[in-house]
Formats: C-alpha cells, sequence, structure tokens
C-alpha cells in the first residue's frame, strides 16, 4: 500500500513537470496593436505628418468588415396522429345539446311546513331606571361610606429657624488635577 502512494506522488510531480514544460507564454489583446479588444488603431490608416506647408493630415481608412453567415437546417418535429388500441372500453363524455325532461317517480304526498312571521303590537317604550356604578374619578349619585376604626396621628414636618451665633464652615470635597510626567503632563 505504501509503495503504492509513493509511486502515485513520483506520477503526479513528473506529470506537474511536463505540463509547465508544455506551457507557451502569449501576449493577451494589447490594446491598439490589433492582438485583441475588438479592432486595432495600427491597422487604420490616419495619414502622417509634413514639414513643407505645415502639418498634412491624411484621409482615414475605416476598414472594410464582412461576416460569413452560414445557415444550418435543423427538421422539427411535427405531430402525427397515432391509432392506439384499447382492449377496455373507454367512457368518452358526450355533450348534450337540449335538456331532456326525466320523470321522477315520487311515491307518496308528504306534508311541506312553510315557516311563517307573525308580527305582534308591541306598546311604546317606557324609560327604566337601572343603577350604575361610576368609576372613581366622577362624582358618584350614591354616598360612599369608609369605615374608620380610630384616628391615626400622622407627623407633619415644619421647619424651626435657629439663631447662629458664630459662621460655619461646610467643608466639600473638590477634585483638583495634578499634573505629572506620564503622557506630556497629565495622566
Amino acid at each position: 500500500m505504501k509503495t503504492l502512494i509513493c509511486l502515485m506522488l513520483i506520477a503526479s510531480a513528473y506529470a506537474g513537470e511536463k505540463a509547465e514544460d508544455e506551457k507557451t507564454v502569449k501576449k493577451r489583446g494589447l490594446y491598439g496593436l490589433g492582438l485583441g479588444y475588438g479592432h486595432g488603431y495600427a491597422d487604420h490608416g490616419y495619414g502622417g505628418y509634413g514639414y513643407g506647408g505645415g502639418y498634412g493630415y491624411g484621409g482615414h481608412d475605416g476598414g472594410h468588415h464582412s461576416v460569413a453567415v452560414h445557415t444550418v437546417p435543423v427538421e422539427v418535429p411535427r405531430p402525427y396522429p397515432v391509432a392506439v388500441d384499447r382492449p377496455y372500453p373507454v367512457k368518452v363524455p358526450v355533450a348534450v345539446p337540449h335538456p331532456v325532461p326525466v320523470a321522477v317517480p315520487v311515491d307518496r304526498p308528504y306534508p311541506v311546513v312553510h315557516t311563517r312571521t307573525v308580527t305582534v303590537p308591541v306598546d311604546r317604550p317606557y324609560p327604566v331606571s337601572v343603577p350604575v356604578k361610576v368609576p372613581v374619578p366622577y362624582p358618584a349619585p350614591y354616598p360612599v361610606k369608609v369605615p374608620v376604626s380610630h384616628p391615626v396621628p400622622v407627623p407633619v414636618a415644619h421647619p424651626v429657624p435657629v439663631a447662629v451665633p458664630h459662621p460655619v464652615v461646610v467643608k466639600e470635597a473638590v477634585p483638583v488635577l495634578v499634573k505629572g510626567h506620564d503622557y506630556h503632563g497629565y495622566h
């Protein structure tokens, strides 16, 4: 098994070297020399410069272009009828041109129930008072009683002014920026 793997590696290396030797280098389409990119400008005559009476520009030859058109005949398959033999009968639906009355036998007559709507006179409507409970933000039409078992004292804060005979100094912590030698004097 090891010898087979070694032989395959040697064969692939030899094939790779042979492929590199056969490779040819081609210049792909230099612009303006007629080696790609459509037509080259070097193929057309643009005249030249004359030094006698000024610059003489020659005529422009646009070149001639011809295209060979080849028509390839292709046969298009046409549909044709094929006879199919069926060993069993096939039901083909046939449309009836006009309706045909068909007699339907009825066993016996049966009663048919007709639903009828009967109108009943109703006296004119009268107002009915219904007690409605209203939510809290609106005044209620009935008194709401809240039971209170005993009064509860609630402390009320009221400031009392006190005279101070001498001034009092209150110390507050203020951050101070101290310059050091870290990064341009700032840390």
